[in-house]
């Protein structure tokens, strides 16, 4: 079956956390952007990790059932009576009921998903007519605006060799930048795609900036050695002394508050039709 893109570990589970307080901040304690309909009865989250998603979601919609789907059992036992886990793996076809969902929610599959149109296509199938996906993955690179990043740095070398060995093994970290056409081909219309800008450290000014900054520098830390080290060693055929210092070298960049760099999260939200043919 198909397999995690990162180490499945404790502090990736951690990480996976983090993540999820960032997006509270970046989205003013919203869980999704998908305009759903009052007092949803049932939500999908898919790869739901630790179920911090679903369980959250759970607790703000009591009237729905949420359902969190993911390869691990990893998501804690005691949870809202309103929630339930099951062990799944997205990327096969999908056993709910058609039509059977207010709100199909995945957030950070990128790099575990190997054909995206076969997914969004599952997704439309279980979603109401009329009901909403929600989508959010973030593009594995960074960019600043100001010229601070030299391509020469190492952070910056660090993101180019992982992305060219994920590329090499069929696995697009980059992808999240580019899903408006999956959406599309599955049927979905009212589409949207946001950008947000989540700072690397606290160099920005702005004190929320600066929290998310802090925040995404902690999940940074362990995410290192989990996105490079099985990558650069066995697609790009690298020797373990000479990645171990890449990524040592490139933890030290991620504290220069000289450089100026920022991730990308990619939002997006569609909605499939009320009726098939409109």
């Amino acid at each position: 079956s198909r397999k995690y893109a990162i180490p499945n570990d404790e502090a990736e589970q951690d990480r996976l956390d983090t993540i999820h307080h960032i997006y509270l901040l970046m989205l003013d304690d919203q869980l999704h952007l998908a305009p759903i309909a009052p007092n949803p009865r049932n939500i999908l989250d898919v790869g739901t990790g630790t179920g911090i998603w679903a369980i959250d979601a759970a607790e703000r919609y009591p009237t729905a059932q949420v359902i969190g789907t993911d390869l691990s059992p990893i998501q804690p036992s005691w949870v809202p009576p309103n929630v339930q886990f099951q062990i799944d793996d997205a990327e096969m076809e999908w056993t709910f009921e058609e039509n059977t969902f207010d709100l199909v929610h995945i957030r950070h599959l990128t790099g575990g998903v190997s054909d995206w149109d076969k997914l969004l296509k599952e997704a439309y199938k279980a979603l109401k007519p009329g009901a909403w996906l929600d989508l959010s993955e973030f593009e594995f690179w960074l960019f600043s605006d100001d010229n601070s990043l030299p391509v020469t740095s190492p952070i910056y070398r660090y993101y180019e060799a992982v992305n060219n060995a994920a590329s090499a093994r069929g696995r697009e970290f980059r992808k999240a930048a580019c899903l408006d056409q999956h959406i599309a081909n599955a049927g979905f219309i009212n589409a949207h795609h946001l950008r947000y800008k989540i700072p690397y450290g606290t160099w920005p000014a702005d004190r929320k900036q600066k929290e998310m900054g802090a925040y995404l520098l902690l999940t940074a830390e362990n995410a290192f050695e989990a996105f490079a080290l099985a990558p650069l060693t066995r697609e790009a055929a690298m020797p373990l002394e000479e990645v171990e210092q890449l990524i040592r070298l490139a933890k030290r960049d991620s504290t220069n508050r000289k450089m100026h760099s920022y991730s990308l999260q990619h939002l997006y939200y569609a909605q499939k039709p009320e009726t098939e043919n409109s």
